[in-house]
């Protein structure tokens, strides 16, 4: 009985995780503040850089500020009740799934980058943090949104390891960063060939 209403609880964890991440905010700024679809222009991509690109940096703050807390308020909510660190850096896959597939797009969505960070600054602040901080250095020097994140993901295991300390979540974080990459092909590809 307790095994049936742990896997039920588990179910519905999942379910409104992936919904959270559902919600596309960069569709919703753009709807706000009559913007045309993100996916329309730039990119293509729905998210905070590409709302960036229509002019609007109070859109492109809105869409960043609800990607981040998608992920920050779910994840904060169940550290609150009972949940450890690793067993729910786990579950909040589920919301980056959503983030980057979600079912109100077409499964066509973001690339998790400030869901993740979100998602962080609940488990370990300092280390979502040192992203941040080495996101806006590569982004000085570069002018590329897309390599900052990159960067700054790749160190995520070390940061992990350092303000953390969980052998368990320095592991989780490898599949982070796994994902980031995974969603950022194009943006990898595209910087490859501009060196060339």
């Amino acid at each position: 009985m307790i095994e049936n209403m742990i896997n039920i609880e588990t179910f519905v964890i999942i379910v409104l995780f992936y919904l959270a991440g559902s919600i596309p905010f960069a569709i919703v700024s753009s709807k706000i503040f009559n913007l045309p679809d993100p996916r329309s222009f730039g990119s293509k991509n729905p998210g905070a850089t590409n709302v960036m690109r229509s002019g609007n940096k109070l859109a492109a703050l809105f869409t960043l500020l609800g990607d981040s807390l998608k992920g920050f308020l779910p994840t904060y909510y169940l550290m609150t009740h009972g949940f450890g660190e690793y067993e729910l850096y786990l579950l909040t896959f589920v919301i980056l799934i959503g983030h980057c597939y979600p079912i109100t797009l077409n499964f066509k969505g973001g690339k998790g980058v400030a869901t993740s960070l979100g998602i962080l600054f609940a488990l370990t602040p300092l280390v979502a943090i040192c992203i941040i901080i080495l996101w806006l250095l590569i982004y000085y020097l570069f002018k590329v949104s897309g390599v900052s994140a990159l960067v700054g993901f790749l160190l995520l295991p070390l940061f992990m390891y350092l303000f953390n300390g969980d052998a368990y979540m320095v592991i989780i974080s490898f599949f982070n960063v796994i994902f980031i990459y995974l969603t950022h092909k194009k943006n990898i590809v595209e910087f490859l060939s501009n060196q060339s």
